[in-house]
């Protein structure tokens, strides 16, 4: 029997720069670098993240209007024929289209769970997912929970449900941004702006960071929706008065570059997944105060590797700022620490490696 070859296309909603998105655009162009044949979809929309796409990875952007588009799934099911895709690696919502092409296709479906409220899974909707999984040939979840939460709920073999590690890499664009601050003063929180990114007990830590140090700046970078949440950060920092020391970056298509012109990485959710964010803090010699929430005090070696506080802590958040602040060598030594550790246990090789060995077992189970 012939051993089928992957020809994968990676599924998501929209190109924005968010967790999910970034990790659909890097796998796409790793598998293509190692010679897999490797496509990329997104559903609604494009965004900032279209540029980073390799050349050799052939792109469609559906612009879907409605839940149930029959122009775009038409035009999906061409692209996936025309291509002889075999593989549809669907990320977080983008299940749904894959599994309505399903029958005209015959692709096998891997969806990869980056659902980024590990502490709340018990609140979590499962009626979608748990029908929909009834197509579903594998399971990739970004952390144990979310493994263990898809072989408790889904209808998937517990065999076919993996936790698979993210990768990240650092794309720049040869600029020197310009900021507020020194390169010795800037704190940066790299997080869309939702509520389980909790910027409310960042900015309470930051607030007393500045009695003692006023020349610092924060600088937090993420999408703006414009929405309740948005606005409740935006109130809170004119009512502190820290408009001249937090600056709300938005969507950017340089945040390596702001990475490595930053003094300090901040991971100050309540919930989260595995942040792309926190390693991308690593490849950028940042060193790092977290939160413990999903994997992030894994990958932080329980404190070994950078500062793990409680979640909505702000006191014991500043009081680890603080500490950074303060000693520059340790910050030196856990940025070098992380940034080897990330290196050696968070590779794209490694990710790769194992995702093409799901992927040959899902085309010839």
């Amino acid at each position: 029997m012939k051993i089928k070859e992957p020809r994968v296309l990676q599924l998501i909603d929209s190109l924005a720069a968010g967790g999910a998105e970034r990790v659909s655009v890097n796998l796409a162009n790793a598998l293509s670098e190692v010679g897999i044949k490797s496509f990329l979809c997104a559903t609604r929309k494009s965004g900032p993240l279209e540029q980073f796409i390799d050349p050799n990875v052939k792109k469609l952007i559906l612009h879907k209007t409605s839940t149930i588009d029959m122009k775009a799934i038409y035009t999906l099911v061409k692209f996936i024929k025309d291509n002889e895709i075999n593989i549809i690696h669907a990320h977080s919502s983008s299940f749904f289209m894959a599994v309505l092409c399903k029958p005209f296709t015959g692709a096998k479906i891997v969806w990869h769970d980056h659902y980024g409220k590990a502490e709340q899974l018990n609140q979590r909707p499962v009626g979608a997912i748990k029908k929909a999984s009834y197509f579903f040939d594998y399971v990739i979840s970004v952390n144990e929970k979310l493994a263990l939460w898809s072989k408790n709920n889904l209808y998937i073999n517990n065999k076919q449900v993996v936790f698979l590690q993210n990768f990240a890499q650092l794309s720049f664009q040869d600029s020197s941004p310009e900021l507020p601050g020194t390169k010795k003063t800037r704190i940066v929180c790299l997080a869309n702006l939702r509520p389980q990114k909790d910027h409310i007990t960042l900015l309470k830590a930051f607030k007393e960071v500045l009695k003692n140090h006023a020349d610092w700046h924060l600088l937090l970078v993420g999408l703006d929706s414009d929405d309740d949440y948005s606005d409740l950060i935006k109130s809170y920092i004119l009512e502190q008065g820290l408009e001249n020391n937090v600056h709300l970056l938005g969507s950017r298509n340089d945040t390596a570059d702001i990475l490595v012109n930053s003094t300090i990485g901040v991971i100050s959710s309540e919930s989260e997944g595995l942040p792309v964010a926190l390693l991308e803090y690593g490849l950028a010699k940042l060193p790092v105060v977290s939160t413990d929430v999903g994997q992030c005090a894994d990958v932080l070696g329980d404190g070994k590797y950078g500062e793990v506080v409680p979640a909505k802590e702000s006191e014991i958040l500043f009081e680890m700022i603080k500490r950074l602040i303060g000693n520059e060598e340790l910050r030196r030594s856990l940025a070098q620490k992380y940034h080897t550790h990330v290196l050696r246990n968070y590779s794209k090789k490694s990710v790769i490696d194992q995702l093409s060995l799901i992927y040959k077992r899902v085309l010839n189970a």
